[in-house]
């Protein structure tokens, strides 16, 4: 009996342990190209066993890479942590940093391909934000249903959208390809029609041009355990504090551990401040 309580009590304190180690892969202050930018991570597991979100940040000569990828399913995690590594593994390039848009294309599709190849007939999929910050520019690309947002004068603005049922069908009512009725059924649908590692996988959300940043914007990226768990009023409310980017991302997860919510997944987020 002992045994059937010791194991399990490992495997968890491994897990909370590695994942202490992915949060320590952030640099809290990144120098590029004369300036600073302060970031800040934090993560939960909500009330799931196993931590499906995984994240990281790359410079390379002076333009940085944030990532955030929300895993799927039994392999959620390894779908998670495979995204991740590719995106990073291919910002070496420096076509990378010179055409971000073929960068972000180029990385979803190897994504992809390597966590089919890796898993095979083992599903796993995963959601991934992916921003790039050169100078006063951001470019964004996203798979799933993460968010991206930019924080500017106390207003938290989304700047992508999500790849869910019930944005599909607002985006194909407004070009006239489904009718209203319709549109309204599907509205209330909040499932994934897009992720790496699904069989399906074909279309990737990018910014159709550049967001130009002013100082003090904060950059914020989060996994649906944020954003379904949180009011965006709540989470404007804690990012419009003056604190630092860390102290801010870790009081956004507590509001999410003290949420009255029953079923709450994975949380992370990334707060990027331009100083």
């Amino acid at each position: 009996m002992a045994v059937d309580i010791v194991v399990p009590a490992i495997l968890f304190l491994c897990m909370v342990a590695l994942h202490i180690l992915r949060l320590k892969e952030l640099n809290p202050t990144v120098k590029m190209a004369g300036d600073k930018y302060e970031i800040g991570a934090a993560a939960s597991f909500g009330t799931r066993t196993v931590q499906q979100d995984y994240f990281g940040v790359k410079n390379n000569q002076g333009v940085l890479l944030m990532l955030l990828a929300d895993g799927i399913g039994a392999n959620g995690e390894v779908a998670a942590k495979l995204s991740v590594d590719t995106f990073r593994d291919l910002f070496n390039d420096p076509n990378s940093i010179n055409k971000p848009q073929y960068f972000f294309k180029r990385a979803a599709n190897a994504s992809h391909k390597r966590i089919t190849n890796t898993l095979e007939e083992r599903q796993g999929e995963t959601s991934i934000a992916a921003v790039m910050v050169k100078g006063e520019e951001l470019f964004y690309s996203l798979i799933g249903n993460c968010r991206v947002a930019v924080l500017r004068n106390g207003d938290l603005v989304p700047v992508s959208e999500g790849q869910t049922i019930d944005v599909l069908a607002q985006h194909r009512y407004n070009e006239g390809r489904i009718s209203k009725q319709e549109t309204l059924d599907l509205l209330s649908k909040h499932r994934l029609y897009n992720v790496l590692g699904q069989d399906s996988f074909k279309d990737i959300e990018l910014v159709s041009a550049p967001l130009v940043l002013n100082q003090k914007d904060l950059i914020v990226l989060m996994s649906q355990g944020v954003f379904n768990t949180l009011r965006w009023v709540e989470i404007e409310e804690v990012l419009s504090r003056n604190s630092s980017p860390q102290t801010l991302a870790e009081e956004i997860i507590k509001l999410v551990n003290n949420s009255p919510m029953v079923d709450k997944d994975n949380a992370s987020i990334i707060i990027c401040r331009r100083k």
